[in-house]
C-alpha cells in the first residue's frame, strides 16, 4: 500500500511537466501502477484525477495509450474495494461508485430513461415523508385521496400497488405520475423539484461516468512542447477574426447533449441549458490545441425573457474539462466559466480566451462582465481557486473604487514578495463586485448599463399600475395593444413558439408609450425581434435585438425613470 501511494504521488507531481524525461517517467509510473492493487480510496481518487488530466493533456501516443488502458480498468479497481472503501468513493462520479443528488425533473427523467437499471430513489436519505404524501395525493385520482389519510395505505404501499405488476423502479413510477399530471411544464417541474427526492445513480458503462467520459476526437493534440500558459492579451485576441462555427448534425448534437448532462450529473450539478437544450441549435467550434467548444441553445419555451443565452461544454482531446455560459443584452456579455477541478493546472487562460472568441462570433459583444459569484462572492470554490486573479490576468478590472484600492495594495505586496498570496478575507473583498473588460465600442460605464433585471422591474410596476396586479389581463391586453401599435394583423401563420414569444415580449413592448408613433421600419424590426425569440436559434434573436437601437434607447429611458 505504501508503494502504491508513493507511485500515485509521483505521477500527480509530474503530470503537468512535459520534457522528454518527464514523459519517460510517466510511462514508468503508469506501468508500475498497473500492477498495484490500490486499496486506499484516497490514493485511488488521486490516481483517477491524474489519469483524467493526462487523458486531456497527453504527452504522446504512448502515454495516452497507457492512460486509456488504466481508465478502462478503473471500474474493476473500484469493484475490488471493500465496502468501507467504496463508501469513501460515494459521490465521486467515478465508474462503479454510486452518487445521489436531488436532480430536477428533466434530469431525473433523462437519467431514468438513459440508465434505467442504475437509478432509483435513495429512500434512506429521504425524510420529507409528509410532503411526498401530500404530493402523491394531489397527483393521484381524487377517488384515491383517502389512501393517504390517517389509517390509509400510505405512499409506500401505494407505490407498490400502483405499479400494477410492472417491472419498474419507484423513480420510474413517480416520473410517470408527474408526466401524466396535465400540468404545464414549469409548475410540474417546480413541484417535482420541491420534493427534493435524492436520486441514487451508479454510473457504470462508457459515457456514464467521469472515468469513461471521453468522446474520441477526430485527432489528438499531444503536448510535446508543454502547456500553453503565456499571458496573451485577451483584448488583442478578441480583435482577431473569431473562429468559425458550424451546426452539429442532429445525431452528434444528441450525443453531445448526453455528454454535457453526464459531465454535470457526475459532479452533482445541473444547468438550465443542459436540462432544456435545443438539439437544432448545438454549435461547434474547433479552436486549436485539441479544444472543441460546444455551444447549446435552449428550447424556445424555456429561454430567458430578454437576454440571448448559450451555455457551453469545453472538450480537450474529447474530455469534458469545463462548462459555463454567456448571457448577452445590447452588446454586453455576462460570462461564466467553471473549469473542472481535475483540469485547473492545464491551459485555463487559453481555454477562457478561445471561449470568449467563440462568444464574440455569436454575439459580437463589446463589453464583457463577470459577476461577483464567479469571483468568490458566496462561492468557496471560486475563492480557493483564486478566481479573481485568473480574470485579472485576462484583463478584467473592477470599477468599484474601494475594490480597486484593495487590489492596488495587494499588487504592491505581490511585487515586493512573489511568494505572497492574498488571504481569504482579502479575496472576499476583491469579489465584492463584478469585473469588466471593455472592447472598442463598448459601454463607457458598464456599471450603468441596462440590465434585464431593470426591464423586469419596469414590467412589474407596469402590471401593478395599469392592471392592479391582474397578470392574466395584463398579458392579454398588452398583446392586443402591441399588435395594434405594430400593425400586426395576422400571425396565424407563425410557428407556435413565435406566437408565444411575441405574446410574452408584448409586456416589454407595452412599456413604450410612443410605440405606435415609431417609424414603420422600426416597428417591423421589433416584430422580427419578438418572433425571433421563439425562432430556431437564439443567435438570430440576439443579432436582431442588438441591432434595434430605438428599442434599446426606449428601454434605457424607462430604466432611468
Amino acid at each position: 500500500m505504501v508503494e502504491g501511494r508513493r507511485l500515485v504521488k509521483g505521477l500527480l507531481a509530474i503530470a503537468p511537466r512535459y520534457s522528454p524525461d518527464d514523459s519517460k517517467e510517466k510511462l514508468r509510473l503508469l506501468e508500475a501502477l498497473e500492477a498495484e492493487r490500490l486499496r486506499d480510496p484516497g490514493s485511488l481518487i488521486r490516481l483517477h484525477e491524474t489519469l483524467c488530466f493526462l487523458q486531456a493533456y497527453p504527452d504522446d501516443p504512448d502515454v495516452l495509450g497507457r492512460v486509456d488502458r488504466a481508465l478502462a480498468e478503473f471500474p474493476e479497481r473500484v469493484a475490488r474495494l471493500g465496502p468501507a472503501a467504496r463508501r469513501y468513493l460515494h459521490d465521486s462520479g467515478i465508474a462503479n461508485a454510486p452518487l445521489d443528488y436531488p436532480f430536477g425533473y428533466p434530469m431525473a427523467r433523462w437519467l431514468a430513461t438513459r440508465f434505467p437499471r442504475d437509478c432509483e430513489v435513495a429512500w434512506r436519505r429521504f425524510d420529507e415523508v409528509d410532503r411526498l404524501d401530500e404530493t402523491i395525493a394531489l397527483l393521484a385520482s381524487p377517488a384515491e385521496g383517502d389512501a393517504f389519510s390517517e389509517g390509509g395505505m400510505g405512499w409506500r404501499q401505494w407505490l407498490r400497488v400502483a405499479k400494477g405488476g410492472r417491472r419498474m423502479t419507484d423513480l420510474q413510477l413517480l416520473l410517470e405520475l408527474f408526466a401524466r399530471t396535465g400540468l404545464p411544464e414549469e409548475p410540474r417541474d417546480w413541484l417535482f423539484e420541491n420534493l427534493a427526492l435524492p436520486i441514487l445513480w451508479t454510473p457504470r458503462r462508457a459515457g456514464a461516468s467521469r472515468t469513461l467520459a471521453r468522446i474520441p476526437p477526430e485527432r489528438v493534440f499531444f503536448h510535446e512542447d508543454g502547456l500553453e500558459r503565456r499571458g496573451a492579451s485577451l483584448a488583442e485576441a478578441l480583435a482577431d477574426p473569431p473562429p468559425s462555427l458550424r451546426r452539429a448534425p442532429r445525431p452528434l448534437a444528441r450525443s453531445l447533449i448526453d455528454a454535457a448532462r453526464v459531465a454535470m450529473a457526475t459532479r452533482q450539478r445541473e444547468l438550465h441549458a443542459f436540462s432544456h437544450p435545443n438539439p437544432s441549435d448545438v454549435l461547434l467550434a474547433d479552436v486549436g490545441r485539441g479544444v472543441r467548444i460546444v455551444l447549446f441553445g435552449i428550447q424556445p419555451g424555456f429561454r430567458l425573457p430578454l437576454e440571448g443565452y448559450y451555455a457551453f461544454l469545453a472538450l480537450k482531446n474529447g474530455v469534458p474539462v469545463a462548462y459555463g455560459g454567456g448571457w448577452e443584452l445590447f452588446g454586453t456579455l455576462d460570462f461564466a466559466i467553471n473549469i473542472f477541478a481535475s483540469f485547473r493546472q492545464g491551459e485555463s487562460a487559453f481555454l477562457a480566451t478561445q471561449l470568449l472568441r467563440v462568444y464574440r462570433r455569436i454575439f459580437g459583444m463589446r463589453t464583457i462582465v463577470v459577476d461577483r459569484y464567479q469571483l468568490g462572492h458566496e462561492s468557496t470554490e471560486a475563492l480557493r481557486s483564486g478566481s479573481f486573479y485568473f480574470y485579472h490576468r485576462l484583463g478584467f478590472r473592477p470599477h468599484d473604487p474601494e475594490i480597486r484600492r484593495v487590489l492596488e495594495a495587494e499588487r504592491a505586496k505581490i511585487a515586493a514578495d512573489p511568494s505572497y498570496r492574498s488571504p481569504i478575507p482579502i479575496l472576499k473583498r476583491l469579489a465584492g463586485d463584478e469585473v469588466c473588460l471593455t472592447l472598442p465600442g463598448g459601454h463607457p460605464e458598464p456599471e450603468k448599463r441596462l440590465r434585464a433585471t431593470d426591464v423586469s422591474a419596469a414590467v412589474a410596476r407596469f402590471i401593478a399600475r395599469e392592471f392592479k396586479g391582474d397578470r392574466l389581463r395584463a398579458a392579454r391586453e398588452s398583446a392586443a395593444r402591441v399588435r395594434r401599435a405594430l400593425g400586426v394583423t395576422g400571425g396565424t401563420a407563425w410557428a407556435t413558439d413565435e406566437r408565444r414569444a411575441f405574446e410574452q415580449m408584448s409586456l416589454v413592448a407595452a412599456l413604450i408609450p410612443d410605440l405606435a408613433r415609431w417609424p414603420a421600419a422600426d416597428r417591423r424590426a421589433l416584430v422580427a425581434v419578438m418572433r425571433a425569440k421563439g425562432g430556431a436559434s437564439e443567435r438570430e434573436y440576439a443579432r436582431r435585438l442588438d441591432g434595434h437601437r430605438r428599442l434599446r434607447g426606449a428601454l434605457e429611458r424607462l430604466a432611468r425613470a
